[in-house]
């Protein structure tokens, strides 16, 4: 017989930032336990906040006199699964970053949703169900589909590297397939790095799933289109989640496969908040807690993902180029061509060959004319958005820099000038801090820029521009991406937010404007992004279906980069040893990890000291090892952003002797680092 006196202790994370020194859940009492996983109402300190469940035990007699707080309402008993508790304890460990910060990312509000029209205009289409696989897209469904009968984890992961169309879709696809045969309650997980990416995944597969087996889950949706799709893949209902990475963190029931597509995207790593977690080390900590295989699928890997096929960890599945009859004309590969913008320039001592002055070389003006009078797409892209890359003084030449943040204002077309990391704007007339000057030289190139040359070039062509700028109006990337799919647009120029996704077979163009652009960085990541990014803008031509052998030229004023040469020959293998000699030379991923710590303030001299402490502690603590390293403080590339100063040091451990932890000293320590210190894990950069 129960007793109804009987009171129990219940262990809460409160959803809050708890310092990481403090234990990171309070002990409350209630009447009767609660299960792991209940949301309930708080109160901590002054305030009532909401807390998660974590344990609960009958209560016994304690010393000390004290009396626990009562826990004030359950809000709901099944509101986080044991998946979601653990997944959040490990993103919590290895971002150190409080358990109450990280659970934020668990939770929808309960909001209901108004009625809309289906999420997908897609129609299934039976052809697409009986494509025939190639020989090694069956090897690589084969080894998906079995993965779950090994034990050993290890055999659970696998890159999917193949350029692109080259059919990676289509294994995904078929993989699922296999596994929801075996087992019609999985459910599957599909990552996005962008929304861009979202209309045309929903569409491929809305054509081999049911429609209401599938959720689209990203920050843009509504809060209570959000929840209802939350609660459709708590029920089980929802089988197939396509999403962001916001995606990482619902309710999963019966986890059977979790597919990361172009996993070499940045955009996969959350770096300006906490946590500061990589959604595809969360997928890979997910597919542990359900023992699920993990696809990583792009054509352009990451080093340290492609060291780990060599390492054994990962298993290489390899696809080649899809090159199929199409109209009784086999395709080509893709052509790729370096235009040397340093001979656009000269002119001949006869006078015969002028200057040209255009961003646009003679040759892509020649190769945009054959495309437009063959009813074929082109592609432009611009690392920059707006009219520049910088603005000079023409007086004293000082460069244009925001008043809140240390980087350099951009030039756009409504003749202000605008920061790239805040919102402020210079309005009419921008003055020189230095001079006083009110004329400026605008420098390098941007989006907006080619638009204005592209539509001086070619009035007659539809042109459209996709940028960070552009972006922002509602609902222009889902209608500029329909618009491309119906050949609306005859050309479009954009930044990186068009070089990846994009799968229409009528681009028989692409262009990189100014690749030496994306070479500016003084980050060890730099060539890989610019590899991967030229890469991928290059695969938005010669799709399959094409009935057109695509065309990529890369304008530049630097040819003799030895990155071109790789691009050029297409060959990643070349381009990753060259990559993986440079790292392992100085300890960078995956021969290293790295943890920047950043001190931000709005007082110059007090960032400067309290750097300087934190540096000389961590300095003595890492003298006791020979496996970690410490950088002094310094300013990164951008040292101010929003009126704050910024001074950060980079603590590097080497990993290739036994994968050495963090001493706990040092763990102790930093998770001892008060207010305005950032801990980022694995940054994307440290420039």
């Amino acid at each position: 017989m129960t007793d109804l006196n009987q009171k129990f202790l219940i262990d809460v994370i409160p959803v809050a930032r708890i310092p990481l020194s403090r234990q990171q859940f309070f002990s409350y009492v209630f009447e009767r336990p609660l299960p792991t996983g209940a949301l309930v109402s708080i109160p901590l300190f002054r305030r009532n906040i909401e807390g998660i469940v974590l344990d609960s035990r009958p209560e016994v007699e304690h010393t000390g006199g004290f009396q626990l707080k009562k826990i004030s309402r359950v809000l709901e008993e099944s509101f986080l699964t044991t998946q979601q508790l653990a997944l959040a304890e490990k993103i919590s460990n290895y971002y150190l970053t409080s358990l109450g910060t990280v659970l934020r990312h668990f939770m929808v509000k309960r909001v209901v949703a108004r009625v809309t029209n289906n999420q997908s205009s897609a129609i299934s289409n039976q052809e697409t169900k009986n494509i025939l696989l190639t020989k090694e897209q069956r090897t690589a469904v084969a080894a998906i589909a079995s993965a779950h009968l090994k034990l050993d984890i290890r055999n659970l992961k696998f890159l999917l590297h193949g350029p692109s169309s080259s059919g990676k879709t289509e294994v995904y696809l078929h993989s699922i397939s296999e596994l929801k045969k075996k087992n019609p309650e999985k459910q599957f997980l599909i990552l996005l790095p962008e929304l861009t990416l979202a209309p045309q995944a929903l569409e491929r597969y809305s054509a081999y799933f049911p429609e209401e087996e599938i959720v689209l889950l990203h920050s843009k949706i509504s809060k209570g289109q959000l929840y209802q799709s939350w609660q459709k893949i708590k029920a089980g209902q929802a089988k197939i989640i396509i999403g962001t990475r916001l995606a990482l963190f619902a309710p999963f029931q019966n986890l059977g496969l979790i597919v990361i597509d172009e996993e070499q995207d940045m955009a996969f790593k959350q770096w300006d908040m906490n946590p500061r977690y990589d959604a595809r080390k969360g997928a890979e900590l997910l597919s542990e807690i359900f023992a699920c295989p993990l696809v990583f699928g792009t054509s352009t890997p990451r080093i340290e993902t492609f060291q780990k096929t060599q390492a054994g960890e990962i298993k290489l599945l390899t696809l080649p180029r899809l090159v199929l009859p199409t109209n009784s004309y086999k395709l080509k590969a893709i052509s790729y061509e370096l235009v040397d913008m340093r001979k656009e320039k000269w002119t001949d001592y006869a006078g015969k060959k002028k200057p040209n002055l255009s961003l646009l070389s003679l040759k892509l003006q020649g190769e945009i004319s054959y495309a437009l009078s063959h009813k074929l797409q082109t592609v432009l892209f611009v690392n920059h958005q707006g009219m520049s890359n910088f603005s000079i003084c023409a007086g004293c030449k000082a460069v244009l820099r925001c008043p809140k943040c240390d980087r350099a204002l951009i030039y756009e077309n409504s003749g202000e000038y605008k920061c790239l990391h805040c919102n402020y704007t210079s309005g009419a007339f921008a003055t020189c801090v230095v001079c006083k000057g009110l004329e400026f030289k605008n420098v390098g190139i941007g989006t907006q820029l080619v638009e204005r040359e592209v539509k001086k070039l070619f009035p007659a062509a539809q042109v459209k521009r996709l940028d960070g700028t552009s972006a922002k109006i509602a609902k222009e990337k889902e209608q500029v991406f329909e618009d491309f799919s119906k050949r609306k647009i005859d050309i479009l120029i954009g930044t990186q937010m068009i070089t990846k996704g994009w799968d229409n077979p009528n681009v028989g163009l692409v262009a990189i404007i100014d690749a030496d652009s994306l070479f500016t960085s003084p980050d060890f990541l730099t060539d890989e992004r610019a590899y991967a990014n030229i890469m991928q803008v290059a695969g938005r031509t010669g799709r399959f279906g094409a009935t057109y052998p695509g065309q990529v030229l890369i304008q530049t004023y630097h040819p003799e980069n030895k990155i071109f040469n790789f691009i050029l020959n297409q060959n990643y293998a070349d381009f990753f040893q060259a990559q993986i000699k440079e790292r392992r030379a100085l300890s960078y991923p995956p021969f290293g990890k790295i943890i920047k710590l950043s001190f931000k303030d709005e007082a110059e001299e007090k960032v400067e000291k309290a750097s300087q402490v934190v540096f000389a502690k961590l300095a003595s603590l890492i003298s006791q090892t020979d496996y970690l390293s410490l950088t002094e403080p310094s300013k990164p590339l951008v040292s101010k952003v929003r009126t704050k100063f910024i001074q950060q040091m980079i603590l590097k451990i080497k990993t290739g002797a036994g994968q050495k932890p963090l001493p706990v000293e040092i763990i102790k320590f930093l998770a001892s680092l008060p207010t305005g210190w950032t801990i980022d894990v694995d940054p994307i950069s440290i420039a």
